[in-house]
């Protein structure tokens, strides 16, 4: 290989990093976009998740004399623990801000499967939720990622938690683009969401009254529980669910049987009422283990409901119950 072949397998080298470094940089950042605008012929509707997505999920790995948390988190010795190990993030203050973030009296966390993601920059006392995103007193965020600078972000609809739009007659099939329309005190933005990439424009001072003639609200059927981010405010047992873990402990009775261990996975709907209804046992080992905790859930007393727009909603939840025969229940 001579000099010249040399330099030039280089500089395709560094070419294809920063291109890559680019894209890593890109899918981690707001862009702002001056052609970006709202589009015509949307419709304006919460979201639609999967099912899996639902509103308490407590597959966890247990963490022994710890207080419980939801979602795999534990708080032992003023520490976080998550999926059973010992996590850097401080237990002073910690709490669920919704069903992606957390945050204690120091930091704000974004929630991924493999832990919480420091969100840089924000201010832990001012933060608060505003749907999918979290605003503090100067900057609005969507994840990890700071977008907007400025003050009293709120949503242009009054009506939803958030305004959706999902581009109609578009010739790409595979791209599906979230818009949203915030205000805060220097006027109307439009923000895109669309295959990892995330843009911003301003669109004025003034609203123009054409952002929501074009718009077809459409209302949420409230037959179907919630799944996931769709509520506001997850549904929860009186005390916490430390304290439901402990009702469990007391009420299931284990089956006499030598060396039984494993556990059994169900789902219930929390009402309205906070009643459980619907509960179903997705996988259990045996010896009666499913019946015997159907009959413990049905003795639960009535749950604080989830909470969307202000109301009481519908919301499927999921739980683990782990059984050990050798001690005692867990």
């Amino acid at each position: 290989m001579n000099i010249n072949q040399m330099k030039a397998l280089i500089f395709i080298f560094l070419s294809v990093f920063s291109i890559a470094n680019g894209q890593s940089k890109k899918n981690n950042t707001a862009i702002r976009d001056n052609n970006l605008k709202v589009p015509e012929n949307y419709s304006r509707r919460l979201p639609e998740e999967p099912i899996y997505n639902i509103c308490g999920s407590d597959f966890y790995e247990r963490v022994e004399n710890a207080e419980y948390y939801e979602y795999n988190f534990y708080k032992k010795d003023n520490q976080i623990y998550f999926q059973g190990k010992l996590t850097a993030i401080k237990g002073d203050g910690f709490q669920r801000i919704s069903y992606s973030y957390y945050k204690n009296k120091s930091n704000v966390y974004y929630y991924t499967a493999s832990g919480l993601q420091k969100i840089e920059g924000i201010d832990a006392n001012s933060t608060h939720l505003l749907g999918s995103f979290l605003a503090d007193k100067n900057h609005l965020y969507y994840k990890n990622i700071k977008i907007i600078q400025g003050q009293n972000f709120e949503f242009v609809s009054s009506s939803l938690n958030y305004l959706e739009v999902i581009i109609k007659n578009t010739t790409d099939n595979l791209l599906l683009s979230n818009y949203y329309i915030i205000k805060n005190n220097k006027g109307y933005w439009i923000i895109k969401i669309s295959d990892s990439i995330l843009s911003y424009n301003f669109l004025g001072k003034i609203f123009n009254p054409k952002w929501e003639k074009n718009t077809e609200e459409i209302k949420v059927d409230d037959s179907h529980p919630f799944t996931g981010s769709s509520v506001e405010t997850l549904p929860e047992f009186p005390g916490g669910m430390n304290e439901f873990y402990n009702f469990l402990k007391k009420e299931y009775k284990i089956p006499n049987e030598e060396g039984l261990k494993g556990r059994v996975y169900a789902t219930f709907v929390v009402e309205k009422n906070g009643v459980l209804s619907g509960i179903k046992i997705l996988r259990d080992i045996g010896y009666g283990t499913g019946e015997e905790f159907i009959r413990v859930l049905k003795l639960s007393s009535k749950w604080k409901p989830a909470i969307q727009n202000g109301q009481g909603v519908r919301c499927i939840y999921s739980l683990v119950f782990t059984i050990d025969s050798s001690i005692q229940a867990k």
